[in-house]
């Protein structure tokens, strides 16, 4: 995880922070999120994550609609430039593992591609009550 995490940081570039490429990642993942659950994820104030989404906004990456049954709620969703800057980060990223792991045998590959299905099997899997 942190050679994962290390990998899209070195791709983040200048247009964003860390926490605003997770803000956006957030709400990639959870189309229609509101403020309160961004700040939430990101375990900061509601007044730094209001903040963090409007210059998002501004910056033309998210684009926060006004909810029909609350006109005080915010949901946000990416802009198609947003999800091309997730793109881009995730396909620096994506090469740069590849050329990390571009060194490794076939064996050593096909043990981690084994123990990569045990994780997402596991994690897959309902909570144990």
């Amino acid at each position: 995880m942190d050679a994962l995490r290390h990998a899209m940081r070195s791709h983040v570039g200048e247009q964003l922070s860390v926490p605003q490429f997770r803000c956006l990642q957030f709400i990639a993942l959870h189309p229609g999120a509101s403020v309160s659950a961004v700040a939430a994820f990101l375990g900061v104030t509601l007044p730094t994550a209001s903040a963090m989404v409007d210059r998002l906004a501004r910056a033309g990456a998210i684009e926060p609609q006004t909810a029909a049954e609350d006109r005080r709620r915010s949901l946000l969703h990416l802009t198609s430039a947003g999800e091309a800057q997730l793109a881009e980060i995730r396909l620096g990223a994506r090469a740069e593992l590849a050329q990390v792991l571009a060194s490794r045998s076939a064996d050593e590959l096909r043990a981690l591609a084994t123990g990569l299905d045990v994780l997402r099997q596991v994690f897959a899997a309902p909570a144990a009550s």
